[in-house]
């Protein structure tokens, strides 16, 4: 797709530390910059599938501090000054203001998509395709588009997007009614097969002074704290600007502080294969297959032993009588735990920190 075909602008929200996916996920080398999808990080492959699309003049990353250098090495092509650390994390809402008002300095009046930095998305093409047109939407109608990925399964570890009917003259578009937060199983099922609801995907397009109003309505604290920082940029003075800003920044999501209340919005269905790499289980299902119906990265060798997931290089590693596992060595540490618990991996790095083991963090 030729670089001209939609001028917004993109800023890669990259400031997670992916503790679901310890222990192959540490605090210098988060799940972000991990290899989960393909030879090269999540990251390069967002920054890739972007780039395209709005030009690599105009991508902005917004990261931790102590993750500005592995990225700047893992995208030497972007510019020092276009990978922008928070002093310390505060959710995502901080983040995407900054993001957007930064962008509007950068590129005014452009369309600006937010989005994550680690998911994947094997259908590059189609996402591009779908990019620019949300892109070319947002500006033409001053607002706000999301992309909507449809169901699969009664997934109950994602938040929905309710959807009205489509429109004849726009049939991509479908009017938002509501976000929906994570459902009960029941709740899933239901929305599975009533059709009205897709998940909700966390990549939000918006027209950049419609971005401006909504973020001054419903969180108007967190623009007041970052509106100095954000004229300081380019100068000597942004980071100590900066800094000052998070210091007394609250704390809120994106999804909280600004999505779900927004009055109107409009909803794309996704036409490309997606997954939010939320957990192990969730990348066992893009990995390959092994022996005896297991996944994952392993010389395996397996008996009466299926619906594994595995992540163990150098050493082989046997299974005799197992199911439902996964399985993740990294020398230092060992991860042994069900397919059914793996969103509790969180819990280790809390017992870690308290214990103040922080080698293993």
């Amino acid at each position: 797709m030729a670089a001209d075909r939609c001028r917004g602008f993109c800023v890669i929200m990259a400031g997670g530390r992916g503790t679901r996916f310890w222990p192959l996920s540490r605090t210098e080398r988060p799940k972000q910059l991990l290899s989960l999808a393909s030879p090269v990080s999540l990251l390069r492959d967002t920054y890739e599938r972007v780039a395209p699309v709005v030009g690599t003049d105009h991508v902005l990353v917004v990261t931790s501090g102590e993750l500005a250098g592995p990225i700047a090495a893992d995208l030497p092509e972007l510019p020092g000054e276009r990978i922008v650390a928070e002093p310390v994390g505060r959710n995502t809402a901080p983040c995407a203001v900054l993001g957007a008002g930064l962008a509007a300095r950068l590129a005014p009046g452009a369309p600006v998509a937010l989005l994550p930095a680690d998911h994947a998305v094997p259908d590059t093409e189609v996402f591009r395709t779908q990019l620019a047109a949300a892109l070319d939407r947002a500006a033409a109608t001053r607002s706000v588009v999301t992309l909507g990925i449809p169901p699969t399964r009664p997934e109950t570890g994602y938040g929905y997007l309710e959807i009205g009917p489509a429109d004849a003259g726009q049939p991509d578009f479908r009017p938002g009614v509501a976000f929906v937060e994570k459902p009960d199983a029941a709740r899933a099922e239901r929305y599975l097969a009533g059709g009205r609801h897709l998940w909700n995907s966390g990549i939000f397009v918006w027209d950049a002074g419609a971005f401006r109003a909504a973020a001054g309505r419903h969180v108007p604290e967190i623009v007041a704290c970052l509106e100095p920082a954000v004229a300081a940029w380019g100068t000597a003075g942004f980071p100590a600007a900066l800094a000052a800003a998070y210091a007394r920044c609250p704390a809120v999501s994106i999804d909280y502080g600004i999505m779900e209340r927004l009055s109107s919005f409009e909803v794309l269905g996704a036409r490309f294969r997606w997954s939010d790499l939320g957990s192990w289980r969730a990348w066992g299902e893009l990995a390959p297959e092994l022996a005896g119906g297991n996944r994952g990265l392993a010389d395996l060798l397996s008996i009466d032993s299926h619906g594994n997931v595995i992540h163990v290089e150098g050493k082989l590693v046997a299974l005799v009588g197992v199911s439902g596992l996964v399985i993740v060595d990294t020398g230092d540490a060992l991860l042994v735990c069900r397919t059914t618990a793996d969103q509790r991996v969180k819990e280790i790095i809390d017992r870690l920190a308290q214990d103040g083991r922080r080698e293993f963090l």
